[in-house]
This record gives C-alpha cells, structure tokens and sequence, in this order.
C-alpha cells in the first residue's frame, strides 16, 4: 500500500511532465497544422454471383464462406500495382493535356511534354505496367512520386469496402478539389473493371486454347481410326459386317437344316432298301395270309405321330440355340423307332395281303432299284452339303477373327467420337466463358462530385494527440517509478537492513533559478513549495538531532566515547549534523572534536565558522575544533600507527568529552574498517532515493560483528 501511494504521489510531482508535455503538443499541433478541406468521391459496384443456392450441393456456411474468399480476392485485384498504375497514368495525361487536375511539373530535359504523354497514352492502351528498364518509364515514375502521386500515395488515399454482406462494393477517395476526387474515382473502377475482365478472359483464353489443341488432336485420331477401318475392310473384302454376319448365321441354319433332312431321307431309304433285300431274298411266297383292321390302325396311328415329330424338328430347327444341346439326337432317335416300327408293320400287312405273286415280287424289284438310285442321289447331296457347310465354317471361323478387329476399331472410334464430341461442347463453353467474363462486375451508381467537403478531423487529431501523449508518459512515468532501482521509502530500507533506523534527517536544499528561459511564476511557485516543506521538516529535523544528542550524552562515562558517524556515500546531512550536534554539546559545557577524513568531499575553510585545525597541532587544542584530514587520500594509519592512534585519543579524551569520527564513505574507500577499530560508537547513515545494494548489507554484518557498539541507523533525505 505505501508503494502505490508512494508511487502515485510521485506521478502526481511531475504532473509538469506528463501534463505539460501533452499541452506544449496540442498548442504546436494547434498553431502548426491548417485547417485542411477535404472532399470525398464514392461509386458504388456490383459482383453479381453467377451461382444458385438453391441448386448447390454445398452447405449455406460453406457457400458463404466461399462468396467472402471471392469478394476478398476482387478487392485485392483493385490495389495491383497494375491497376494503381493504370489510374496514375489517367491522372498524368489528364493533367498534362488540361489544367483541371494536378499541376504536375516535369523537372527533365531528356523528353518533351508530348513524348511523355504518347508513352503513357501507349502504356495505358496496352494495359501494361512500367518497364523500369527504359529511360522514359523511369522518368515518368518518378514524375509522379515527385508530385505526390506515386503507388503507395494513391492506396492511402483509396478506400474500398464492401456493404455489409451484399453483392454492392462502394469505392470512395479524399482530395482537397472535388474534380480530383471524382475523376480517380472513375479512373479507379475503370481500371479496376478492366483488370478483372482481362485476368479472367486470359485464363479462360488458356483454357479454350488448351481445349482447342485437344479438339484437334482428338479430331485428328478419330480420322485415323476411320480411314483404317475403311482399309482394314476393303483388304478384307467386307462391306457390310451385319449383313454378311445374318449371311452366314441363316445360311449355315439352312445347311444344317437340309443336311438333316437328307440324312433322315437317306436313313428311310436305307431301311427300305435292307427290308426289299431281305424279302427279296428270303420270302418264297407271296400270297395272300390273311388281313387285320387293327393292324392298319396301328401303322396310322404310328404315321401320325411320325408326321407329328417331323414338324416339330423342322419348327425348331431356327431356334437350336434356345433347345438343349442333345435335342437334335432324341428327336431323331424317336423318327428312327417310329419308323422302324411302320416298316415292321407294313412288313407285316404285305404278308398278309393277297395280290399277284410274280407282279408282286417285280414290283418289289422295281422298288428296290429305286430305292438304291434314291439312295445314291442322297448320298451325293449330302455330301454336297457337308462340303458347303466346311467351306462355311471356314469362312466363318475367319470372319470371327474380322468381326472382332472391326467391332473393336467400331468401339474404339465411337469412344473417340463421344470424347471429342465432349470437347468441343467444353470449346464452345470455354468460348462463351471467355467471351462473357468478367461481365457480373459492373458500375451501378457512377462517381459523385462531392459538393460539401467533409468535416476536419483537425480538432480529433489534437485531441487524440493529447490522450495519447498524456497516456504514453503516464505510463513511461509510472514505469520508471516501479523499475527504479533506488529506495525511496524507509519500508523499503528497513527491509534489508541490517541495523535499524532510529530517527531521520531531512534537509531541504535551496535552489536557484539562474536560467532566464524560466518563467517568474514557476521560480516564485517553486520557492514557495521549498520554504514550505522547509518549515514542516524544520521541527522534525530539531527533534531528531536532540535525540541523537541524547542518546550521545547517555553514553556510559566509562567509554571512550569516539563516535563514528558511517555511510555509503558521501552526504552533506552528516556533516551539517555533527557540526549542529557540537555547538549543542557545547551549550551544555561539553567539549568535542571533529574528524573529518572524507576526501572526496573537501571542507571549504570560508564556509565553516568552527576553528579548523592540522594533524599536527590538533593535540594541542583545547575548544572545540574540526581535523581536517579532507585535503588529501590518506587512512589514519598514513598518520600514525594504531597503537599510537590509541594513545592520541586517550589525551584527546582528557581534554575532549567526545571524539566524533566522519571517515570516507564505504562505497569508495576501505578507509572506513581502520576508523571503526578507532572508534567504540556507530551511527550508520542511510540516504532516501539511493540503492541499498549487497555490499551495503555486508559491511553492516562487518559492523556488528566488531567491537564498536553500534547506536543504530540515521535516515537521510534532501527530498520529500
């Protein structure tokens, strides 16, 4: 708590210089900076999003968060150096060619008014930046930043800001002329609606470029693939794949068809044959055995399934493939049992039929060699067939190989096809895009011509000056405060020390005021704040040094009575104290010598009314006196030994009732240790606002432990 107070009560002293300070500024601020117009220009765009939220498949958060990247990026394009540059050469050939706009000055001989201004209308033509390796773009730079208007002034001088989270972006400049502020605003937008069409329609430019080259690459494949095809069917005499392929699947059925049929002629005929042989052969007599209605019945019935059967087989014959495997072998198995049956029937009814014998047996033989030439024609059919039916497996077992090189090059061209049919639906796309791009950024509200000038932010940068430079030392004051190594409470002193305070001492030293810059009533307020705090401390110091002359004249008689008064550093409050504590032993008849050994303080004999004396001639004093051993470095023992020192202050002791000791200060010298061996009395003198370091703490534990009693401590300050 008395560190807070102490520190506010020493930031509240120097109110002079984190007050004053403030104040000189505002007054220079004040009187110094002029009462600036400025006149504000705003245009206001829009960036029309070229995407539906309802038809995304990305969240609303994500949405927006890619809608503020995008915004951000078109804010970033308007302050490119390509942009900026484009606006500063508007402003140079605007204000070269009229007198409207800046009074720029051209300080060069190297080109002429007119060479500059076609270099420039030709830099913003082309939409390039500076080439700073020509002569004339270096000299138009510089024109520019002589004259105010380089990059880094126009980006201060431009604010650019979205509205809120709409689509609208409101551009404003500040210009002393309303003209200037309107015209960059238009030159800016301009420029910056140009750079945003060119950046996008140049990547959109590569894009269709690279499109293109891929269009006529995969253009130039698919021809290729055609013209092989063309070739590959030509070599081998295909013209049409799906006619030549139902060509050979029907023909081949129709073989197959034909071969069955001759072989189940051939099959009947051969059973005929055996059947006309064997009877031919082994039957005697021909005549009439008897006749049997059930038996006619039964070789109907068996003819009707026969006939049945055969239909069946030449029904299915187109469509084998969705038959079982082994379905032509049964149905043909089932024909040869039905028919086997018949003729053993017929066999039968012959036998039992009644006709001519010889007749009979003629016409058998007639059959017979029908039979055998049927026979022979069949065969030779068949044979027939079964070579067609080779050459067409054949042909076929070829044309596989065909179909499957052609069906192949058909699917690999119409994949190339789809491919490039793709590409050129993206051409056209990236045409469109680049031929629309940039167009959703656009100016809807065109610069205004400020007609009132803005207020002066004069008096907010005095008043924002003051508080800043009023917190700024504040703070520093403060901080110098609580880092200040000194000690300037005697909390704090206690603290650390060894050997307690007793009583305190200040002194309040008298200043003048010799410079003629100080105002009289600073030096008249300042002398009277001293002559107060003089009076206030004048009661408290009188007290304090009668308490150190009582405890002084309690000292035992019996001692020696050689008092030491040691310090850290010099300190002109002992000196002054002994010297008050001598003419107040002296009112009470007791006499006493002062030691002064403090050289780095030298005594002044014109100031001091007490008799000074010499290291010789002290002995023989006998009133009070002061030993002046100031002149030069020198210990005690320089003048004479202990044992004699001993000696000397024991006759000193006759004549004197006390021997008061001021050896030089303990921070300089070591002179100090051979005093106090003289001495058997110590009063330590601590010094307000002075550090109290670790030396300080051993020389008081050296104190205490010698043989000199030690009184206790003096406080000392020439401040309050």
């Amino acid at each position: 708590m008395q560190n807070l107070i102490y520190i506010l009560k020493s930031i509240v002293k120097k109110i002079y210089l984190w007050l004053g300070i403030p104040i000189v500024l505002c007054v220079v601020l004040y009187t110094q900076l002029s009462d600036f117009k400025t006149y504000q220009s705003k245009a206001k765009l829009q960036f029309e999003l070229n995407t539906d939220g309802s038809l995304s498949v990305t969240s609303k958060s994500l949405q927006l968060f890619e809608i503020g990247l995008m915004f951000t990026d078109l804010l970033e394009i308007a302050r490119i150096k390509r942009v900026i540059q484009h606006v500063q050469l508007m402003i140079l050939i605007e204000s070269l060619q009229t007198d409207n706009l800046y009074d720029i000055k051209i300080k060069t001989d190297l080109y002429s008014e007119k060479e500059i201004i076609k270099r420039a209308q030709f830099l913003l033509d082309n939409f390039i930046e500076f080439d700073l390796q020509r002569p004339v773009d270096v000299i138009i730079n510089n024109i520019l930043v002589f004259n105010g208007l380089s990059v880094e002034d126009l980006n201060k001088r431009i604010k650019i800001n979205r509205i809120g989270s709409s689509k609208y972006i409101e551009v404003s400049v500040e210009d002393k002329s309303p003209y200037n502020a309107k015209f960059i605003v238009d030159a800016l937008t301009d420029a910056w609606i140009r750079e945003y069409r060119f950046e996008l329609q140049s990547r959109y430019h590569e894009k269709s470029e690279s499109i293109n080259k891929s269009c006529i690459n995969a253009k130039q494949d698919l021809v290729e693939l055609m013209d092989s095809l063309k070739r590959y069917k030509r070599r081998n005499n295909v013209i049409d794949i799906k006619a030549t392929k139902k060509f050979i699947i029907e023909r081949s059925a129709e073989i197959k068809k034909e071969i069955s049929l001759v072989k189940k002629d051939m099959r009947s005929v051969e059973n005929t044959i055996d059947y006309l042989e064997r009877t031919l052969q082994n039957k005697s007599d021909f005549g009439f055995q008897g006749n049997s209605q059930e038996l006619n019945t039964e070789i109907m019935m068996l003819k009707d399934s026969l006939r049945k059967l055969q239909r069946d087989k030449e029904y299915n014959a187109y469509n084998l493939e969705k038959l079982p495997s082994d379905y032509p072998y049964k149905i043909n198995e089932k024909i040869n049992l039905l028919e086997t049956k018949i003729n053993k029937k017929l066999s039968n009814s012959v036998t039992n039929t009644t006709y001519d014998p010889s007749l009979a047996k003629q016409a058998m033989v007639s059959d017979y060699l029908k039979k055998q030439i049927e026979y022979v024609k069949l065969d030779a059919q068949l044979k027939s067939l079964q070579t067609e039916m080779g050459k067409l497996n054949s042909t076929s077992r070829k044309f596989i190989d065909i179909i499957s090189d052609i069906t192949k090059l058909e699917h690999q061209i119409e994949t190339d096809n789809q491919h490039y049919l793709i590409l050129l639906e993206k051409k056209y796309f990236a045409e469109l895009l680049e031929r629309d791009a940039g167009h959703n950024f656009f100016i809807i509200e065109k610069a205004s011509f400020p007609i009132k000038a803005i207020s002066s932010k004069k008096g907010l940068i005095i008043v924002g000056a003051f508080v800043g430079a009023t917190i700024l030392l504040l703070v520093t004051v403060a901080l110098l405060i609580i880092f200040d190594p000194n000690h300037h409470l005697p909390a704090q002193i206690e603290k650390h020390a060894k050997i307690p305070i007793i009583t305190s001492l200040y002194i309040i030293p008298i200043r003048e005021f010799t410079s003629r810059f100080t105002p009289k009533f600073y030096k008249y307020i300042q002398t009277k704040r001293d002559n107060i705090k003089r009076r206030n401390v004048a009661d408290q110091n009188a007290d304090s040094k009668k308490y150190i002359r009582r405890l002084i004249v309690d000292l035992p008689k019996s001692n020696k009575n050689i008092i030491s008064f040691m310090g850290a550093r010099t300190n002109s409050i002992t000196f002054d104290t002994a010297i008050e504590i001598q003419q107040m032993l002296a009112k009470s008849s007791l006499k006493s010598i002062i030691i002064y050994n403090d050289w780095f303080s030298p005594l002044s004999e014109k100031e001091i009314k007490v008799p000074i004396v010499s290291i010789d001639t002290f002995e023989a004093s006998r009133e009070n006196c002061i030993l002046n051993l100031s002149e030069q470095s020198c210990s005690p023992y320089d003048f004479k030994l202990p044992q004699e020192w001993f000696y000397t202050l024991s006759h000193l002791r006759t004549v004197f009732d006390y021997v008061i000791i001021i050896p030089p200060p303990t921070h300089k010298a070591t002179i100090w240790m051979e005093w106090l061996n003289l001495s058997s009395d110590i009063f330590y003198v601590y010094e307000l606002h002075r550090r109290f370091e670790r030396d300080d703490i051993k020389n008081q534990t050296y104190m205490l432990e010698q043989h000199a009693n030690v009184i206790g401590g003096i406080l000392t300050s020439t401040t309050l």
